[in-house]
């Protein structure tokens, strides 16, 4: 087969229908129809799928299953993406022109006390930068790993008690660089009756307290901590979220345990005070990864480099 007789978009195709597994999820991916993700489909199986004598593709059930051949072209194809992405690099980058546009997903304990520095400066030193935050949903590290992802910003334990995937060490090689550390505390009421004194370990084990599902998990390193001692927090009630949690503490007199930084921005929006946590546990660290192909780009370089600006003075100190 000449490569001539052979359109390189619908390599990328490829690349997206093996990632999503439908037609479906490919059109929406890409920006197109089903219709003319189909009418690709058929010209990639005409064009590539026919000299190989394989289909690419098989229908298994509601979507698309990758044959063995197909399977074994991925790791090449992802490959001659990252190369056509490089090829496609700028020289240079000048942030009172560009027109780029970055996905990004930003923890939510982050996204408060980082983003609004980010974003408002943003609009003035690169006017035409965009920076879209897409919801929290899903594999994040998986997405950034396919380039669905142009940023991720997320939190992982620096103690050694940490189990997987929660410690730094359990990330992925991808590029990445620690932007500030912070430590957890305890947030309760503003005339919550465990402000009198006497906050102890203790204490904070005899109140009811609140617990929030992280990234698809109850229990986090505080609770593993804790079970190594033969100790045990008494969970009141769960919530899908941080904001949810704070109302919760603000009406009641549970305890709700998050990072510093993000803590002392629901104290002042939801009139709660802050104690610190009566647990020995290692800072936590906010990273900001990014995919390999993204690596040099000048435009993305530029805008980690501003973020990590933007960063500086936050986590427990700057809190």
């Amino acid at each position: 087969m000449a490569i001539e007789a052979l359109d390189l978009n619908l390599l990328r195709l490829m690349l997206v229908l093996l990632e999503e597994g439908s037609v479906s999820g490919a059109a929406q991916r890409l920006h197109l129809s089903q219709s003319a993700v189909s009418k690709q489909l058929a010209k990639l199986r005409e064009q590539l799928g026919k000299p190989l004598d394989d289909p690419l593709f098989v229908r298994a059930g509601q979507g698309l299953a990758p044959t063995a051949k197909a399977l074994t072209l991925e790791p090449k194809l992802r490959q001659w993406l990252r190369l056509s992405c490089e090829l496609l690099i700028p020289v240079g980058f000048d942030p009172n022109t560009d027109q780029r546009q970055f996905r990004a997903s930003v923890v939510e304990t982050a996204f408060p006390g980082l983003m609004p520095r980010v974003l408002t400066d943003l609009q003035v030193q690169a006017p035409g930068l965009r920076l879209d935050m897409v919801p929290g949903s899903g594999d994040k590290l998986e997405q950034l790993a396919r380039g669905q992802l142009d940023l991720l910003l997320l939190a992982r334990d620096t103690d050694e008690r940490a189990r997987p995937p929660w410690h730094i060490r359990d990330l992925p090689a991808l590029p990445q660089q620690e932007l500030y550390t912070d430590i957890n505390v305890c947030l309760v009421r503003e005339d919550h009756p465990a402000l009198d004194g006497g906050w102890d370990l203790e204490r904070f084990l005899d109140l009811p307290h609140i617990q929030i599902w992280v990234e698809g998990t109850e229990l986090w390193l505080m609770d593993h901590v804790l079970a190594s001692l033969g100790l045990k927090r008494p969970v009141a009630v769960q919530v899908p979220d941080f904001h949810s949690a704070a109302l919760m503490a603000q009406h009641t007199d549970m305890v709700f345990t998050c990072a510093s930084v993000f803590a002392h921005q629901l104290a002042a929006r939801y009139a709660l005070a802050v104690l610190p946590l009566p647990l020995a546990l290692a800072p936590i660290s906010y990273r900001l990864m990014w995919p390999p192909t993204l690596d040099s780009d000048p435009a993305h370089r530029w805008l980690r480099g501003f973020i990590a600006e933007r960063s500086q003075g936050l986590g427990a100190c700057g809190a």
